[in-house]
């Protein structure tokens, strides 16, 4: 019913805009739809309990004849995440393309946060896009299809860290232009500035 409502709210906002010659590039959609993508990927595993564990068994047999096993956390099952991977791009209905009114930068913009209309929207103009932003679900399987090992090699790593999204977008994918990733440095007591 929401995804109703999303998709009116769209139409008539976008009807009532202005047409702009707004520029930007695929490169630059990509890395917005990969940082999007992430983060809704991010969102799903949250929803997941983190405890469950699964047997995740090959067609491997050891030197009895006997199949290989061993347990693993669900979300990190290559099973779950390649299952959510198929279908995170769905979730690409929710955004829509736009710029910030203060810097002309472009942007991906989540319409409903937290059940709510995003409180950003009055910081952008919305971009007119005769496809409703179908194209953004094509970018993200793109992405995704582009990038799967990458996507897979970092939800599956034991400690995720809080910048998947530069990792895979920026390191990995090179979409964004974002740096790497700085690892902290802990000062001791002798390296005083």
């Amino acid at each position: 019913m929401l995804g109703k409502y999303l998709l009116l709210f769209s139409i008539a906002l976008l009807a009532t805009l202005p047409a702009h010659g707004y520029s930007f590039t695929s490169k630059e959609v990509k890395c917005h739809v990969c940082k999007a993508t992430v983060q809704e990927l991010e969102d799903a595993i949250a929803k997941e309990d983190a405890h469950k564990m699964v047997d995740v068994s090959g067609f491997r047999l050891d030197a009895h004849g006997n199949s290989i096993s061993k347990r693993v956390r669900f979300v990190k099952s290559e099973m779950f995440l390649t299952e959510l991977m198929e279908k995170i791009c769905e979730k690409m209905e929710d955004y829509l393309k736009a710029t910030y009114k203060s810097n002309g930068k472009f942007t991906l913009l989540k319409m409903i946060v937290n059940g709510k209309m995003n409180p950003e929207s009055s910081l952008v103009d919305f971009v007119q896009d005769g496809d409703l932003n179908k194209s953004l679900g094509h970018f993200c399987l793109e992405v995704l299809e582009d990038n799967e090992d990458a996507f897979l090699k970092e939800f599956q790593a034991e400690d995720v860290g809080n910048d998947l999204d530069i990792k895979i977008c920026s390191e990995q994918a090179k979409y964004c232009e974002d740096g790497p990733v700085q690892e902290e440095y802990e000062f001791d007591e002798k390296d005083e500035l």
